[in-house]
């Protein structure tokens, strides 16, 4: 399965940042953690670990252009360098939970429940709810 490799967001008041330089090229097998591409924001430089282990198969931001934070800027593939589809098996992305929508749920009938008839409050409580 390939992983898109995202601009990490380094501070909170950051939204966008500059490739420096790729520490390795499509077709390299990279390891998790290890260093993939160098990145300067306006208040840090930094090295970017790799999400997970594969090989690199598309650097989609060239050193030394800047692209907003969550951008993908690369796809790592399966360790074997083959791209894998991106969707499961019954046809709906991969990770994607069952939505709400898809799930039904069984109506509670009302009747079983039973409303209480008068709830207690304090005297100052009703003054403040205006409550007589």
């Amino acid at each position: 399965m390939s992983t898109n490799v995202l601009m990490p967001q380094l501070g909170e008041s950051i939204a966008e940042g500059t490739i420096i330089r790729w520490n390795k090229a499509v077709g390299d097998a990279v390891e998790r953690d290890e260093p993939l591409f160098e990145i300067s924001t306006d208040k840090v430089d930094a090295e970017i670990p790799s999400p997970v282990a594969g090989t690199l198969i598309a650097i989609e931001v060239p050193a030394g252009e800047t692209v907003p934070v969550d951008s993908v800027v690369a796809v790592i593939g399966s360790a074997d360098g083959t791209p894998e589809t991106d969707s499961s098996p019954d046809g709906s992305p991969p990770g994607r939970a069952a939505d709400a929508a898809d799930v039904p749920v069984p109506a509670t009938p009302a009747a079983g429940r039973r409303r209480p008839a008068a709830v207690r409050l304090d005297p100052v409580v009703r003054r403040q709810a205006g409550e007589p």
